[in-house]
């Protein structure tokens, strides 16, 4: 038979074979898509059921902080919340994530009409694709948290002075109730309530994600069949070229299969071999050509190694003297801060407007340090300050600086955080959780004080030839004060760190306290976290 024959029949069965593997890529990437597709719409549903939670979270903050500070603007996010999940106002860009955090702080206006209506939450639940249970089940979700609305009007209409007057209107009026109205909203009913919403959202996203089990399950049997078959042909095509090849170096005469034998030797790195065929013809002089190349090759390569040889030594020592330098730059300054040095930027300094500032200072270290000796004193602040250390970072706060046996973390800092003071408090309970287990152990009392405060700060590097990153501001001054002022073994804390925290953890009100060169201030005790009720 014929090469152009040969040629012919396969590269017709190549041809083939590559169209039927590239339909089989195409019905793979449908099914991909399909795949997607199917996360997508899980997405889509915990997105509604999320609104659906966030929204009811929304009116019990409202309604709470309505009934306890009287402020009217709360009343008005109240109805505001509502209507928008009715469909009555028009739903705001940005609203299932933090939309109400940044109205209530003056970061965005309140919501309005501007002609575009949006549908209500339930009108989005009916044209979303979901099941006749799940569809039912977050709709007992939402009626609950209606019905929940019910008792929340009855609480805020109780602070105006407004009851029920059987009717379902509050035209009876009375004495504003706040109490009544606190224990509406705070009681186990309400408590009961809410768990009553929350359990069908639940529910929901179990179902949700069962669906979307079963889809993914049935679509990745599909791709993997497919995925088999464009295999197999690829196999099948790769063994029809091997074939070809071996007939075709069959037909090729003596001298041709030498130079390959040749050619293969010096791509398996042999750079020895050598054809050896000489003679007056095209081939002789191919030979003769291959076999110059190779010595030259094997020059060239031969000077090439040893260059790259020397150039990897030379790169070794950089980097190590490279990572050497990095490793001391981190161990000074934050890891953000350290990568725009080394950039080049020279000036680094920055305002925070929120973050929160912890310093913590062994009890007595002076009388301390007189009874156990410097030895010992540096290995116990070594311990204490590890120990430290691996909390702030499974806290995710930044050390700034140790002075003696006080010890200074901010949370806020470099990476801004919405939770910094909440880092800052666990950092602090666990810190101290930890000091009394090391204390236990020491052989001497050991006790610490620790002082947080927040506000804002500029924070930036200092120094051209030894770096320092620090903090200024009167924060600082003040979580300072609130430290030498504290008491052993207790977190000692502003006003504006307790208001942060008052939802999440147990404080105790130590009342008006003298700070040095600020003042009285009103402060607290931070105690432990709150449980879930």
């Amino acid at each position: 038979m014929q090469i152009r024959k040969l040629l012919t029949i396969f590269l017709s069965l190549g041809i083939a074979l590559a169209a039927t593997s590239v339909v089989m890529a195409f019905l793979l990437e449908r099914a991909l898509l399909e795949v997607e597709d199917a996360q997508e719409r899980r997405h889509a549903s915990y997105l509604l059921a999320d609104e659906l939670r966030q929204s009811s979270d929304d009116l019990t903050r409202f309604a709470r902080t309505f009934v306890m500070s009287g402020d009217e603007n709360y009343k008005r996010y109240f109805k505001a919340a509502i209507d928008i999940r009715d469909g009555k106002l028009e739903r705001p860009e940005g609203y299932e994530s933090i939309y109400w955090d940044l109205v209530i702080g003056g970061e965005l206006p309140e919501p309005s009409n501007t002609g575009n209506p949006t549908p209500s939450l339930e009108s989005r639940m009916l044209h979303s694709d979901f099941t006749v249970e799940e569809f039912s089940t977050l709709k007992d979700s939402q009626n609950r948290s209606d019905e929940l609305v019910g008792l929340e009007n009855v609480a805020m209409n109780a602070v105006a002075g407004r009851f029920d007057d059987g009717t379902g209107a509050f035209e009876k009026r009375g004495e504003p109730d706040k109490e009544l109205a606190a224990q509406l909203l705070h009681g186990e009913r309400y408590h009961k309530a809410k768990a009553e919403i929350m359990a069908p959202i639940g529910a929901f996203l179990k179902m949700v994600d069962t669906r979307t089990y079963e889809t993914l399950n049935g679509l990745n049997r599909r791709a993997y069949r497919l995925l088999v078959g464009i295999l197999a042909i690829a196999t099948a095509l790769v063994a029809c070229l091997g074939i070809m090849t071996w007939i075709l170096r069959r037909r090729l005469i003596q001298r041709t299969q030498t130079l390959v034998q040749t050619a293969e030797q010096v791509t398996a790195g042999n750079l020895d071999a050598r054809s050896g065929l000489r003679g007056n013809d095209e081939l002789g002089q191919l030979s003769e050509s291959i076999d110059d190349m190779i010595e030259r090759l094997s020059n060239a390569l031969g000077d090439a190694n040893a260059r790259t040889q020397e150039s990897m030594e030379r790169s070794e020592e950089l980097d190590t003297e490279r990572k050497r330098s990095d490793k001391l730059l981190h161990n000074i300054l934050p890891s953000v801060i350290a990568g725009r040095l080394k950039k080049g930027e020279s000036t680094i300094a920055e305002t925070y407007p929120e973050v929160t500032v912890l310093f913590a200072d062994i009890v007595g270290f002076t009388q301390l340090s007189d009874r156990i000796g410097p030895r010992q004193i540096v290995s116990m602040l070594n311990d204490v300050f590890g120990r430290f250390d691996g909390i702030a970072e499974k806290h995710s706060v930044e050390k700034i600086k140790t002075i003696g046996d006080c010890y200074m973390v901010v949370g806020g800092v470099p990476e801004r955080s919405a939770t910094h003071c909440q880092q800052i408090a666990e950092f602090g309970l666990d810190a101290l959780a930890s000091f009394r287990e090391y204390a236990k152990d020491f052989g001497e009392p050991l006790q610490v004080r620790i002082g947080i405060h927040t506000g804002t700060v500029v924070a930036g590097v200092v120094g051209t030839q030894k770096f320092s990153f620090d903090l200024w501001g009167d924060v600082v001054n003040v979580a300072s004060r609130m430290e030498s002022s504290g008491l052993p073994d207790r977190i000692h804390v502003s006003d504006g760190v307790q208001i942060r925290l008052a939802d999440d953890y147990q404080f105790e009100d130590r009342g008006i306290t003298d700070l040095k060169g600020k003042g009285t201030m009103h402060t607290w005790f931070l105690e432990s976290r709150r449980h879930a009720e």
